[in-house]
This record gives C-alpha cells, structure tokens and sequence, in this order.
C-alpha cells in the first residue's frame, strides 16, 4: 500500500519482503537497481517495483501500526527522514510525456510552494526535480523529488526530511539517486555531471536558475489538471 505518489512508504509490516540494515549493497528488482550505504536502513516492496530507505538511526521509523499512524508521524516532523524510489504502478496515463507526470505528482502530492523546479539528468533519462517546503502529504518537512520517464514508463524518487536533518543526509541520498541504473542497461555513472536546467513546461528552458517561489491553491492545481489530464482524472484526483 501506497500512501501517495512520488514518496512511497510502508504502512505494514505486512505488505514488507524484508527490512535490514544495508551492507553497501546494490539492491536490483525488475525495473533498477541503486547502491546503498551501509549506514542506511532499507526495506523493499512486496511488489518488487518499490524500495524505501533512512539512516539507521531512524529505522524506527519503518515500524509503525496503522496507515495513519505512519502518516502523522511523517507530518508531525521531528522523525529524521525517508527516501524512496520507485517504479510508478498506479499512474493511470500512457504514453503521456514526463511534464504531464510532473504536473500529476504536484497536484497528487498537493504541493503548495516550488522552491525550485529544474530538468535533469539520470540514468540517462532526462528527469525532473522539485524541492518544496509545503504540501499537503507532508506538511512543512523539506522534500526533494524526481520525476522521470524511462521506455515511457513513470518513476519517482522522493527525499523527505524535518529541517534539521535535510541538508545533513541530502549527500548521500544524491549518491544514491546517481547510483540507479534501470534494469534494461540504461546507467547513471557517466552522468556525474548533471545539467539542471529550470524549466515552466512550456516548451522554453529558462537561462535564470535562482530559485523561484511559486505558489498555488488548489483551484489553480485543478484547472491546470484539467488542462492537461482531463476533468475525469481530476475529479477523481480532487476527490470532486
């Protein structure tokens, strides 16, 4: 079970093939594989399409008692952090370009403030990454996500930390995502050089990279669902 896209977690320790802490192991299912520090705590997804991850320190994290349970503790901050990666199953769109799966994940995650938003590089895919502060999934915790579509399949990968330990980890979870290889052969590790370029999907890079404050109420995000997914996907988003 999912709690939402972009920054997947687990909700029950049923729904777990395994937590452990990592060995500086390279964790491969059917879509990717990523190298993970052995100072970081894992757990993959029954499904094989989804591995979530902290520091040791906040393994406690991963045992909790009920979705909601887990929910509020994620809001509540002063829980450390999780990453995630995963292979994207419940996007319901095909053959729809990366930008349109942007715009998904924003509104699905009901982000309400862009710190910054700027194209990207991994595994060879070109990918979108957006830092926010402000969402209605998880509240005033400082997130990092990428957004990326490979054999035009969606992927996302999300970071989601309390202020006091995003910048402290944020290192090693780039590590991480410059690790991911797809499964197919398509690989990250000639790309250390990645090139952020920001962009307002419209077609046009543009050249200023300062960070942008964007926000947006949920009207907004709705209207420009429709524009791009149809109201029938909104409505169903927006619970209209």
């Amino acid at each position: 079970m999912k709690i939402i896209l972009g920054l997947v977690m687990p909700v029950s320790l049923a729904l777990m093939s395994s937590a452990f802490a990592g060995g500086n192991d390279n964790v491969e299912n059917q879509y990717f594989s990523i190298n993970i520090p052995d100072s970081w705590t894992y757990v993959e997804g029954s499904d094989s399409s989804h591995v979530w991850l902290t520091p040791d320190e906040f393994s406690d994290i991963f045992v909790t008692g009920s979705p909601e349970q887990f929910k509020q503790k994620i809001q509540g901050g002063g829980f450390g952090l999780v990453a995630s990666f995963e292979q994207d199953t419940d996007y319901p769109l095909k053959n729809a370009p990366l930008e349109t799966y942007v715009k998904y994940g924003i509104n699905r995650l009901g982000i309400l403030k862009i710190i910054s938003q700027v194209y990207t590089t991994i595994g060879k895919e070109k990918a979108v990454r957006i830092e926010t502060n402000e969402s209605t999934s998880f509240g005033n915790n400082t997130q990092a996500l990428y957004f990326i579509m490979h054999g035009k399949q969606p992927y996302a990968i999300g970071y989601v930390a309390d202020p006091k330990n995003y910048d402290k980890y944020l290192p090693e979870f780039e590590q991480m995502v410059k690790s991911l290889r797809f499964v197919d052969g398509a690989s990250s590790e000639s790309d250390g050089n990645l090139t952020n370029t920001k962009t307002n999907f419209s077609g046009a890079n543009l050249t200023e990279l300062s960070t942008s404050n964007t926000t947006k109420n949920q009207e907004e995000l709705y209207n420009e669902c429709v524009n791009v997914a149809g109201k029938s996907l909104c409505d169903f988003l927006f619970k209209r």
